[in-house]
């Protein structure tokens, strides 16, 4: 038996052709671990003032019969992912006739988009009042989160070949001759460079029966690194576009672009108050003070860590403290703030930041700081791993106005200069 027809035994799947205007989806892939970009969560990362993400979701606005939207996202990091959409976006998105999900990914990208593509069609029963969509009739259009530079034809064009012939994705061609390589490291063919292509995305598919695709594939125990293996397996052929050289997929670092106008420093503000209550502790940047009072708080309540880490998240456009490390999350009850700080810290070097400097200063009416600003200073900075004089810490009162006046409340505000490091 050749190879097709040990192919077409496994087709059990009928290739739909699909009317216009029946609803298209986005199924956005983000629940990757980053590994070959070093572990650091690309997606989340900057680009022209917005994270990688949410330029990549922006490619898709321009459809009139976006009916919904799917983000898969890797366990324990969608406080990040839902961070780096802004609220506009999300707002839009949340609007739509099946509205935005988040999804946890599997181990791998073909669990996840089986996991996203089961959400979408749940989704379609879910839909708005008076806009249910028949999953049989939609298309899904699965895109890689890291390829923010996607275009409209692009994707425009993927749809209107998707809905012909049940499938299709963007092949670009090569720049380099190919050469196929056997396990010792040999090259074992030598490939014309004309008939091997780069497949892309985003990949569009017949909704219902890439569903039921993965599903066979799922009970098959069949694994693959991309939808259209599975669709070319168990439903039918898949359609093509020429791609776009531009539609580059952010795999490694030097996939970033390096703009000669790239700003080499980003300031962050942030702010914080909390009440002061009996029977809690009273910490500044880490260090216990005697009172009779602290601060009242879901973590250790530390003010002036909390202020630092919003100042630090802010800088780098990801939102506030809130969204990265929320009260209602039991693994933050009673944390220890610097802890916060800390990661929100690595967040920036991962991202190619560093903490230039910062000037800090609480406000409250007793005890005195001054007294203990060095042991402060010396405590933020160990904790940040930064030079001691890189640290400002200023102490005010509230001259007895209000409820800080009045030893009711302790606030704190920091100021953080962040530069660029080489890459």
């Amino acid at each position: 038996m050749s190879g097709t027809d040990q192919l077409d035994a496994h087709r059990c799947l009928e290739a739909p052709r699909l009317p216009l205007g029946h609803g298209a989806f986005l199924l956005l892939t983000a629940a990757g671990s980053s590994s070959r970009f070093g572990g650091t969560k690309k997606e989340l990362l900057s680009l022209e003032g917005k994270s990688i993400l949410q330029h990549s979701l922006e490619g898709f606005l321009h459809l009139e019969d976006l009916a919904g939207v799917v983000v898969t996202y890797p366990a324990g990091r969608l406080d990040e992912i839902r961070a780096s959409i802004d609220e506009e976006l999300a707002g839009k998105l949340t609007a739509l006739a099946c509205g935005l999900r988040f999804i946890q990914g599997g181990e791998t990208r073909q669990a996840s988009v089986k996991s996203g593509l089961d959400a979408l069609i749940e989704a379609c029963g879910a839909a708005l009042p008076g806009t249910a969509i028949d999953p049989a009739g939609a298309v899904v259009l699965v895109h890689d989160a890291a390829r923010p530079w996607v275009a409209a034809d692009t994707v425009d064009a993927v749809l209107a070949a998707a809905r012909a012939n049940g499938a299709c994705i963007p092949l670009s061609d090569l720049p380099d001759t190919p050469k196929a390589i056997s396990a010792d490291g040999f090259i074992q063919t030598h490939l014309e460079r004309d008939s091997v292509k780069a497949a892309q995305t985003p990949q569009g598919f017949a909704l219902a029966a890439l569903a039921a695709a993965h599903g066979a594939a799922a009970a098959e125990g069949w694994t693959c690194t991309d939808d259209a293996s599975i669709w070319d397996r168990y439903v039918g052929k898949v359609a093509s576009i020429p791609g776009d050289r531009k539609n580059r997929k952010i795999t490694y670092r030097e996939d970033l672009p390096m703009e000669e106008d790239a700003p080499a420093f980003r300031i962050g503000e942030g702010w914080d108050i909390h009440p002061l209550v009996p029977g809690r502790r009273l910490l500044i940047g880490g260090i216990r003070l005697e009172h009779d009072r602290g601060e009242a708080g879901h973590s250790d309540g530390d003010v002036l860590w909390h202020a630092i880490t919003d100042a630090l998240i802010g800088a780098l456009a990801l939102g506030d403290i809130g969204s990265h490390f929320p009260p209602s999350d039991p693994l933050w009850k009673d944390a220890d703030s610097g802890q916060l700080a800390a990661l929100a810290a690595q967040k920036a070097a991962e991202a190619g930041w560093k903490i230039g400097n910062m000037d800090c200063t609480v406000i409250l009416e007793k005890p005195r700081l001054g007294p203990r600003r060095d042991e402060i200073r010396a405590s933020i900075a160990s904790r940040l791993g930064i030079p001691a004089d890189a640290v400002s810490v200023k102490a005010k009162t509230n001259e007895g106005f209000g409820e800080i006046g009045a030893g009711n409340a302790i606030e704190a505000r920091a100021v953080v200069l962040m530069l660029r490091k080489h890459r």
